[in-house]
């Protein structure tokens, strides 16, 4: 072949190329709405306007759900219009501005709008077209999930313990911690390999996420540990969940080159009702201790801290 053929079929087969990724680089039009947190609760937090109309507020019924408690309940809603999106006040204590001016009334939103709430959330209002917007989910998840389990990293975890405990505290609600450990994850990966070893993490983190309710939070806390917050349950249906949580693990197969793998997990829970001045790091150090309990009792079992700020844990279960 000829060096003048040979450019000719590189330059069609770049044109082809370039005709297969042009549908999906193409502007299309900037019809998307998205929030972004900068200041207040979990900085960084996306939000998308799916609907036609989004309500921002303090209720966990909001389409974007705030724990801050300058904000009302239904503090404003945000409108997608004909002309773009438009947000107006609900009557909040605290009032809603955008980019320093307060709302009376319906107010459109422009591309780039800072929308202040209450006196500590300050949020980004940006436009996109359906690229840039699949960019900015990505991006978001890349942000707070674990790339091997797709659970919620450690980071993000913290972030939203601490909001957690904060509601729990203002609303005198239950919250609980629950810390969960592979028994011998090393032995597990000397004996199976370490993709075995991986496999059963991300299975160990389908079950979690398949066990827990939409209103809770799986996280992957370090290497072969993960955590789970649950709202609004009390101590004794605490224990129960753990224990679900242990039954389930222990029956759980996972397939290698060497045959099935199974394995079992010891859980350490802190508990609060609410009303104890309960702060995150207590809480941690309580359920560390409490799973250091279980592993320490011979592995495969439920200890539950007597309260956050305790130095021991009391057993709660045997297992079978």
């Amino acid at each position: 072949m000829s060096v003048v053929a040979a450019r000719r079929e590189d330059d069609t087969e770049r044109l082809e190329l370039e005709g297969h990724a042009r549908p999906s680089v193409e502007r299309g039009p900037k019809s998307e709405g998205v929030l972004t947190v900068l200041r207040g609760a979990n900085p960084g937090s996306l939000y998308t306007l799916d609907g036609a109309e989004s309500m921002i507020g303090r209720s966990p019924e909001a389409a974007v759900a705030i724990d801050d408690d300058t904000l009302s309940r239904r503090h404003a809603r945000i409108r997608r219009t004909h002309h773009g999106f438009q947000i107006e006040d609900l009557g909040s204590t605290n009032g809603t501005f955008v980019d320093g001016a307060r709302v009376h009334g319906p107010r459109k939103l422009e591309d780039g709008a800072r929308i202040s709430l209450g006196g500590r959330t300050v949020l980004h209002f940006a436009l996109h077209d359906a690229v840039e917007l699949e960019a900015a989910r990505q991006t978001y998840e890349l942000m707070v999930r674990d790339p091997l389990t797709r659970v919620f990293n450690r980071r993000h975890l913290e972030e939203r313990f601490a909001s957690e405990l904060a509601f729990s505290n203002r609303h005198k609600t239950p919250l609980s911690l629950l810390l969960l450990d592979i028994d011998g994850f090393k032995p597990i990966n000397d004996t199976y390999g370490h993709a075995a070893g991986d496999s059963a993490l991300r299975v160990l983190a389908r079950s979690l996420l398949a066990m827990v309710r939409q209103e809770d939070v799986v996280g992957r806390y370090g290497g072969e540990e993960f955590a789970v917050l649950a709202r609004s349950i009390d101590r004794r249906g605490t224990i129960a969940f753990g224990e679900r949580m242990r039954k389930c693990v222990q029956d759980l197969r996972v397939p290698t080159e060497r045959g099935p793998l199974s394995f079992t997990v010891s859980i350490g829970i802190a508990h609060t009702e609410g009303h104890d001045g309960s702060d995150s790091q207590r809480m941690f150090e309580a359920a560390d201790r409490a799973l250091y309990a279980a592993k320490d009792a011979g592995r495969n079992r439920v200890e539950i801290a007597p309260d956050p700020a305790a130095h021991s844990a009391r057993r709660v279960t045997t297992p079978n």
